[in-house]
């Protein structure tokens, strides 16, 4: 594909104009379609849908109403592209692009504020389906 022109860009090799791009695109088009679904003992672990992208996020400290939690469940919406193009003046090749879940690595601190993020684990649940 890169020979074509056709470039997937990792979150280390992301420019400082490209990486102010993806902020400005996750606060606009990501954060307000997704919901964190905090996890402790009171509340049993979600139900997550088929197929759909996961992330299970180990946190450390406490959320906003004082509540110490150590894991949370973020779903990626289905209403976003997994992969998006950046525009043509950010890239260094014809098409670039970046993946949904690179977005969501690199920015899910944002979704827990006041809280630090030890770990993002991307996960995809397959249930009983002919594939």
């Amino acid at each position: 594909l890169a020979s074509e022109g056709i470039r997937f860009l990792k979150r280390g090799d992301w420019s400082p104009a490209q990486r102010e791009w993806i902020s400005a695109f996750f606060f606009r088009e990501v954060m307000p379609v997704i919901t964190p679904i905090g996890l402790d003992p009171p509340h049993p672990f979600p139900r997550v849908l088929n197929k759909s992208l996961n992330f299970a996020v180990e946190l450390e400290g406490r959320d906003a109403f004082g509540r110490s939690s150590n894991a949370a469940i973020v779903q990626a919406p289905r209403v976003l592209p997994r992969v998006i193009r950046l525009p043509r003046e950010l890239g260094d090749s014809e098409y670039c692009f970046i993946f949904l879940s690179s977005i969501l690595h690199e920015f899910v601190h944002e979704l827990f504020a006041g809280m630090k993020v030890l770990g993002c684990y991307q996960f995809r649940v397959t249930r009983n389906s002919n594939l």
